[in-house]
């Protein structure tokens, strides 16, 4: 793992936040503790590491250079100003897909009958490599009740459309393997596949972390 050593390594964790109004916004139900491992562990290795954090369920420990974001267009806006200076991005954040058209400035009267217009948000995992060529990009896909090979796929177009190096895919809808659980089972997607039965999210972030040190080392 000495291939780590010295390595800056950003990683971006938890669920971003898309206001409606001044109180109320769309969320979802990441809790940071897989990208929370997966800094224990680089840092372990030697990493210097750096968090963008969004909205998590887990505390932070002091001894990380933490960046505190709320939305997606904040976390890209911090992403791309800084990522050309890290060696791996791991980008383990749920980004919202959709962002409000136009927020309001106070609080919507329930009593209102209220629609939504959305629109898509940026894919800030596509232009990473557009803004560091180098960096060695590792991303994740939750997916929700779809077959192995479907996901194995998904992951594939990930790197296609995105040139990440590798990616860590997961189904969500399996028992113990949900948003803000405690263990997980993914499938660890690059030149190979691997499958990593269910385990505790620490034990993931080793094997991640072993996949990258291995992976660094070939190039």
């Amino acid at each position: 793992m000495i291939i780590i050593r010295g390595k800056k390594v950003l990683i971006s964790l938890g669920g971003t936040f898309e206001p409606i109004d001044s109180v109320r916004g769309i969320t979802n139900k990441s809790s940071g503790k897989m990208g929370l491992a997966i800094a224990k562990q680089a840092y372990i290795l030697g990493a210097e590491v750096t968090l963008i954090v969004a909205n998590v369920s887990v505390r932070i420990p002091q001894l990380f250079n933490v960046i505190r974001v709320e939305t997606s267009k904040e976390m890209a806006n911090v992403i791309f100003e800084i990522v050309e200076d890290y060696d791996i991005f791991i980008s383990s954040a749920a980004v919202s897909d959709f962002e409000v058209v136009q927020r309001k400035n106070k609080k919507i009267d329930s009593k209102s009958s209220l629609s939504i217009d959305l629109k898509p948000t940026l894919k800030i995992i596509r232009q990473i490599k557009k803004v560091n060529p180098n960096i060695f990009l590792v991303g994740f896909k939750a997916e929700f009740n779809i077959t192995r090979k479907e996901l194995i796929n998904r992951a594939k177009k990930q790197i296609f459309d995105a040139g990440t190096d590798i990616v860590v895919a997961n189904d969500v809808s399996q028992d113990e393997c949900g948003f803000g659980s405690d263990k997980n089972e993914v499938l660890i997607i690059g030149d190979d596949v691997l499958t990593v039965p269910l385990a505790s999210k620490d034990e993931i972030a080793k094997t991640l972390m072993d996949v990258i040190s291995k992976s660094i080392s070939c190039i």
